[in-house]
């Protein structure tokens, strides 16, 4: 690629001109950028072995957010890779995740008083551009111990950051609150969607492999599965407030209005039924509302 199309190509992304789940083979770096980080142990190796090696890695990982000025969204630990979900606020990533791993490493080796590699070369960055992908992301790192069979409840791994998101809030280094407002103004109804998100995208094929395809292959359809929740919710939530149980309207600016929010949640993947119980109106009504003029 010459110099000039990575250009253009690294404005088109800043720009949300570029949309999506990247993997590059060359890495696009710029300040705000969101990247899914995967790094994982050699062969069948461990990167993790005891409690106390996966709050040794917490321990480091709040230190390098605050160290690099990043956020961290959202992460998991599993025996032998990890996920992470986080936003660079300066251009530091690779000094960044060097640190990081470079920093457990050196513990990790010491305390079992070995040598040689304990992450397997250098860490994957995906770069998320797209609220939609960012959100379907957080959902791919959640469900991977369930996935991976670690788990029988997609909800019960204690090495994640999926209780902040499905459960209860508490004070933390972690920017959980940033994707939930994505789904709602209101933590708790967003709270409440991000676990309906969890309980559809649970049942979706794959997810337990960490190479880039697989990952793009089923954040894609996560994404898609899910799409009724990836909405601009503030404005919808407005009308649905306004529209809840009114079967006549008279006002011509307020039937377009109703129409509008009618086709926007079935464009999101709502069913009849579903729109006339969150309007709480009678399919009649809403056949009425389709076929307005």
């Amino acid at each position: 690629m010459r110099y000039n199309e990575f250009v253009d190509i690294i404005e088109k992304i800043k720009n949300k001109k570029v949309k999506g789940y990247l993997t590059t083979h060359t890495r696009i770096i710029f300040e705000g950028a969101i990247y899914h980080i995967t790094q994982r142990a050699p062969g069948r190796e461990l990167v993790f072995v005891e409690d106390s090696d996966y709050l040794k890695y917490l321990y480091i990982l709040k230190k390098t957010t605050k160290k690099f000025n990043l956020d961290l969204y959202c992460f998991v630990l599993m025996p032998n890779h990890l996920h992470l979900l986080l936003k660079i606020n300066k251009k530091n990533l690779s000094e960044a995740m060097k640190y990081l791993f470079q920093t457990y490493a050196i513990y990790f080796n010491n305390k079992y008083n070995r040598k040689g590699h304990v992450f397997c070369g250098r860490y994957r960055a995906s770069l998320c551009n797209d609220d939609n992908y960012l959100l379907a992301a957080s959902l791919y790192i959640h469900l991977n111990p369930y996935k991976a069979g670690l788990i029988q409840q997609y909800d019960d791994y204690r090495w994640s950051s999926l209780s902040l998101y499905a459960k209860r809030s508490k004070k933390t280094f972690v920017k959980f609150k940033e994707v939930l407002l994505m789904l709602n103004a209101d933590i708790k109804k967003a709270r409440q969607n991000y676990n309906k998100m969890l309980e559809t995208s649970a049942d979706i094929a794959g997810g337990n492999r960490i190479d880039a395809k697989s990952m793009s292959i089923f954040v894609d359809k996560v994404r898609r599965t899910t799409k009724r929740f990836f909405i601009k919710r503030s404005e919808l939530d407005e009308l649905i407030d306004k529209f809840h149980g009114k079967k006549r309207i008279v006002n011509l600016k307020e039937k377009k209005a109703r129409k509008y929010l009618v086709q926007q949640l079935q464009a999101s993947g709502y069913s009849r039924n579903e729109i006339t119980d969150l309007l709480s109106i009678t399919r009649k009504t809403l056949y009425n509302i389709l076929n307005s003029g």
